[in-house]
């Protein structure tokens, strides 16, 4: 977090914000132009998760000053519905997104057997985690410390007569 405070400049941090994206964005297309060139790439499912991850870590490491959890969250679930629109626009690409879930469902290779493995025990487990410390109340030390307001003076003037406070009597608590 440190490293990213000294790289905004101060009144240029939405246009930084979106130069940094606009290159991260153009570095994707770059990689995987150039992956498609010798012959290999990187699955639809592989890209929806990189991009969806990259757009966790702007967000939430790289952005200066920090957003809101809520915002965030926010951001994120938008971000979640634009790549689902996205790779369900054509059949060819939302068939290529869902290869390797359903693969790993129906456990087509012993591969995907190990790795359905992981997925049905991890998952379950980092969801548990991750309700649990959300959940869980956070006692806090207060922000500040009580306020003690100072002891009342020993004597006051009022229209020109010194009362003792220490020795002075109220006349209405007398007793009878």
């Amino acid at each position: 977090m440190e490293l990213f405070k000294s790289f905004w400049i101060s009144g240029y941090m939405p246009v930084q914000f979106l130069l940094v994206v606009t290159f991260t964005f153009l570095a994707f297309v770059l990689g995987q132009y150039l992956l498609k060139r010798i012959g290999k790439g990187i699955p639809v499912f592989g890209q929806a998760v990189l991009i969806w991850f990259t757009a966790y870590v702007c967000l939430r490491y790289i952005l200066f000053p920090p957003i809101p959890s809520n915002l965030l969250y926010t951001y994120m679930g938008l971000i979640t519905i634009v790549l689902f629109l996205l790779v369900s626009s054509t059949d060819r690409s939302w068939k290529a997104f869902t290869h390797p879930i359903i693969a790993m469902v129906s456990r087509e290779t012993c591969v995907y057997s190990r790795i359905r493995a992981v997925v049905f025990t991890v998952l379950p487990v980092l969801a548990l985690i991750g309700t649990y410390s959300f959940m869980k109340p956070a006692f806090e030390e207060p922000t500040e410390l009580r306020v003690v307001h100072p002891y009342p003076p020993r004597s006051i003037t009022v229209h020109g007569v010194t009362y003792d406070l220490q020795t002075a009597r109220n006349p209405f608590r007398v007793d009878e």
